[in-house]
């Protein structure tokens, strides 16, 4: 079976790439062309990741990318952890590329390469292979690096109050309380009684929507991964011109508090807190969020008899996380970490919510 080579460009490469893609075809390989597929200007980022989560995920070994002069596809792609993209403009490093520096991607400029050495780059980086030795024991070098900066720490921001008897509940929901046992000397052991819905908690589809899907069956994807924190002072009630007036493009997950108000732990009361109205909730859905987070006990106002706006969220599979405390976390963008307690079809869970700076 023939292998796949992936390949992107942005407008100023895709003169030189469509008259690669035969070239390719002519060696034997198959082509998939992530785009762009025309002259319309567009920006490069976009398709030059799309090429390269190709490459890490292992759906395609190797891509070849252009744009008009090759530095911005490099450094996008070289941004992503897996990747070994190399800027080539001539056979010799091309060759070197490949021998010294395992590349993965190549990446051509299409303002500065004509179409023969074009194809000369293409032939010779497709054919040379990695020389191992001393550069197997750089690239673990240069491998290392990469770990160590994904898992370097930052600040973390606890969003998550302690869950404690006298603590505010949703009206209805009974209060917390503890039953502490002790046998002598040897160990201690405690039970709960609380609402899964008690402090920072996620709602399952299932609180709201007859037959659908608890906590347990919710995404980790949707829980865990990049999120913007907006700080809205001294106002309680979100509408859609509020959240329009937003920076939110590219946001997925979005956190929202009150600023310089006080903890909800502070405040005390439910209506206290922010909650949305059911057009913000629709604007939400509509702008592809997958969840949304609240420093209140509720995304609906504490008056509600009919949940709109979680009715709104939950059937469009929003993930709603409620009783955050985001007081003293400047607004801004963050990792977000998200784990309910898994719960078999529960219309609700406790959750440790944590932001990392990034």
């Amino acid at each position: 079976m023939s292998e796949t080579i992936v390949v992107s460009s942005d407008h100023a490469g895709w003169e030189l790439k469509n008259h690669i893609k035969p070239f390719l075809e002519e060696l034997g390989f198959r082509v998939e062309d992530v785009g762009t597929y025309s002259i319309e200007p567009v920006d490069y980022p976009a398709y030059t990741l799309r090429a390269a989560q190709k490459v890490v995920s292992g759906e395609c070994r190797r891509a070849v990318v252009f744009c008009g002069t090759g530095q911005g596809d490099a450094i996008v792609a070289n941004k992503v952890p897996g990747i070994r993209a190399a800027l080539c403009w001539d056979v010799s490093t091309a060759r070197l590329s490949r021998a010294h520096n395992d590349a993965n991607v190549l990446v051509l400029g299409g303002w500065f390469i004509g179409h023969r050495l074009a194809e000369e780059i293409v032939r010779t980086w497709l054919e040379t292979p990695f020389d191992n030795g001393r550069h197997a024991r750089r690239l673990a070098e240069v491998a290392a690096i990469e770990t160590a900066m994904l898992v370097q720490r930052q600040r973390i921001y606890d969003l998550s109050g302690a869950i404690a008897p006298g603590m505010p509940v949703w009206p209805g929901d009974g209060e917390v309380s503890f039953v502490r046992r002790e046998q002598e000397g040897i160990a201690k052991q405690t039970t709960l009684t609380l609402s899964a819905h008690t402090g920072s908690h996620v709602d399952g589809p299932a609180h709201l929507i007859p037959g659908a899907s608890g906590v347990d069956c919710l995404e980790l994807t949707k829980l865990m991964g990049m999120a913007r924190v907006c700080q809205l002072e001294d106002t309680r009630i979100i509408d859609r011109s509020m959240l329009e007036s937003l920076e939110l493009e590219g946001v997925t997950r979005l956190l929202i508090g009150r600023g310089g108000s006080g903890s909800r732990a502070q405040r005390g009361t439910q209506g206290d807190g922010v909650h949305l109205t059911p057009e913000a909730a629709q604007y939400l859905v509509a702008r592809g969020i997958l969840l949304v987070a609240v420093d209140s006990l509720s995304v609906d106002g504490c008056d509600t008899q009919t949940y709109p706006v979680h009715r709104i969220l939950l059937t469009a599979n929003v993930v709603v996380v409620e009783g955050v405390d985001l007081t003293g976390v400047p607004a801004g963008d963050y990792e977000l970490i998200c784990l309910p307690l898994k719960i078999a079809g529960g219309d609700g869970a406790p959750a440790r919510v944590v932001l990392r700076a990034l």
